[in-house]
């Protein structure tokens, strides 16, 4: 197992002196842009273009040195959850980025005001180029904003209202215990840790026992996570009503630089095959030769790889098939390995699940996860430097152009999730082994056709109902159970209905609908994969000019230039879900024989 290296960036971690001062430093540079902004404002006559361009890269220092020290804090909180220091400088980032967005106001203020003659003239700057697209794009967007002052006074409520409602869920979420059993005593375990035991557990009674433990202790709970729920939402349908925002994705389809028709398209497509996705989840109700299957039967895996993977082994894999794809990306994960960059232990008040952290101002990222020596943990490895390859892609651009979409984001990361797991599939010759390992795939590509447009749809309806008041728990668990019937109705009796409790998506202040992107980020990846599949020649560097333009272009956009392909339409993202079909149609086809005979 490896532990990270925090202290080469902010030495002490939650009581760090540089981390303090980094903390000071953004609180005077946005005060005096904010001065500095008010000034330029009230010389209506005469635009000062050094002036502004000044404000500029001051503004984007301040955005990237954000954006480390919220992460780093979060590296810091996640690696020891009961730091209550940690707790208290999330606190503080959350401050400071109340004022940065309370700036960020300002600053598209000052955009919006530009005449025409002068806005043409500015975009014409060859030091504004990199960045046009992201100036543009907040040109416009401040025109369906209210009045600055009004956007200002969101921003500060937001710090004891949305924001806070986060870290309520967060805190909540991070004392949640559950009582498992472990060698005949019960323990309380972290939700993810109990999780893990009832979706992995070989023996299915401690399956059973871990999912009955989540749900008697989650129903404890339900309605301290069912107010933070109703608050978020409710806060952010406010906020949309004063701006006179009809739509509930608007918000949504601008954060992931993609047109609403282009995800419908992609919703129909999913539809589209959904009778070969419940194909694949009846076989595998048909190979447990159970009477009665519940949710925690799904992920276990019908052929476990009898392969341990260990860590080292893990990171030859990784380092050879980056390798194999490009110089540059391998030898960036040798840099990370080396460097300590990840951390994987797997302990107590440690958080759970995985990310990758942005360092911005110090050029690195660090990875966070649990690893626990099987192949899907492998491919969690690769899918998380998927996000450090693109942070060092764009390193060298402005902060401006960094700002890529939600969705695109998601992107680099599923395409290295591929290249480690074809490659794995494609070399193997035991045909058990082989199964595991399309496993793998078929499992991690349902989660992002299956799961996440259901949460998509859960989303969606509780916003239209919580238009109309609040909702208890016992709804929201029943909107859930009513969405996901539709999918898995006639194949599994029992459903996980607290979902909604763990799933911290849901209760992103920054960014609502937080689970669609993954399916857009996903199936766009597959897009560019099979193209590389395909391609010849300089398609390594064709991918990083890819990478480097999504700060810069909308996901219509970057589909045309690089795949030439419409994604308003569902065509592209049937095609999207081809290798996936592929892999589903071989699953079948090689378990066929089982069914009868036993596995």
């Amino acid at each position: 197992m490896q532990n990270w290296d925090l202290e080469s960036l902010y030495a002490g971690g939650s009581q760090s002196t540089k981390l303090k001062n980094l903390i000071a430093e953004l609180k005077a540079l946005l005060e005096k842009i904010s001065n500095d902004l008010s000034a330029f404002q009230k010389n209506k006559e005469e635009v000062d273009t050094h002036a502004f361009l000044k404000i500029i890269n001051q503004f984007q220092f301040a955005r990237s040195g954000w954006d480390e020290l919220d992460d780093f804090v979060i590296c810091v909180y996640s690696q020891d959850v009961t730091d209550s220091d940690a707790v208290v400088l999330l606190d503080e980032s959350a401050v400071i980025k109340a004022k940065l967005d309370s700036v960020q106001i300002d600053l598209d203020e000052a955009l919006a005001n530009f005449s025409e003659a002068h806005w043409n003239g500015f975009m014409e700057l060859e030091e504004v180029e990199p960045y046009s697209f992201y100036l543009a794009e907040r040109r416009k967007t401040v025109k369906d904003r209210l009045p600055v002052e009004m956007e200002r006074l969101i921003n500060v409520l937001s710090v004891n209202g949305i924001k806070a409602w986060e870290q309520q869920q967060q805190q909540l979420l991070a004392k949640l215990k559950i009582p498992i059993g472990s060698d005949g005593e019960e323990q309380g375990v972290s939700i993810g840790q109990a999780m893990n035991e009832a979706m992995y557990a070989e023996d299915r009674s401690h399956r059973q026992k871990a999912a009955r433990a989540i749900a008697e202790t989650c129903a404890d709970h339900a309605e301290d996570f069912a107010v933070a729920l109703n608050r978020i939402s409710g806060f952010r349908l406010d906020v949309y009503e004063q701006r006179g925002w009809h739509n509930v994705l608007k918000e949504a389809v601008e954060q992931n630089r993609i047109q609403e028709e282009s995800i419908q398209a992609l919703m129909k497509s999913i539809d589209d095959n959904k009778n070969l996705y419940r194909a694949y989840f009846q076989r595998k109700v048909a190979l447990t030769r159970l009477d009665e299957v519940s949710w925690f039967d799904l992920e276990t895996p019908t052929f476990a790889s009898e392969k341990k993977i260990d860590y080292a082994a893990a990171k030859d894999i990784i380092i050879k098939q980056f390798h194999q794809f490009s110089e540059k990306l391998g030898q960036f994960a040798e840099r990370a390995f080396e460097e300590g960059w990840i951390e994987t232990e797997n302990r107590p008040d440690k958080a759970g699940g995985g990310f990758c952290a942005s360092m911005p101002l110090s050029n690195e990222s660090r990875i966070f996860m649990t690893y626990r020596e099987n192949y899907q943990d492998v491919v969690t490895l690769a899918h998380e430097f998927g996000h450090a390859y693109h942070n060092y892609i764009l390193q060298e651009e402005p902060a401006f152009a960094q700002q890529k979409g939600t969705s695109v984001a998601e992107s680099a990361s599923t395409f290295l999730e591929n290249l480690v797991l074809d490659a794995a599939i494609e070399h193997t010759e035991d045909e058990k082994e082989k199964l595991a390992l399309l496993e793998v795939k078929i499992k991690d590509g349902l989660k992002y056709v299956v799961s996440v447009p259901n949460m998509f749809r859960f989303e969606q309806e509780f916003y239209a109902r919580r238009k109309n008041g609040q909702l208890t728990a016992e709804e929201i668990n029943n909107l859930i159970k009513e969405v996901e019937s539709d999918f898995y109705g006639g194949i599994i009796e029992g459903s996980a209905p607290y979902k909604w409790m763990y799933i911290s998506h849901f209760y992103s202040a920054d960014k609502p609908f937080f689970n669609i992107p993954y399916t857009i980020g996903y199936l766009f990846s597959n897009g560019i994969y099979s193209l590389a599949k395909e391609a010849t020649g300089d398609f390594q560097e064709k991918y990083d000019e890819l990478l480097r333009n999504s700060g810069r272009m909308t996901v219509e956009q970057l589909a045309h230039t690089y795949l030439d392909a419409d994604v308003t339409k569902p065509e592209f993202w049937n095609a999207s879900q081809q290798a996936l079909k592929d892999a589903i149609e071989e699953y079948l086809t090689l378990t066929e024989s089982y069914v009868n005979k036993g596995n």
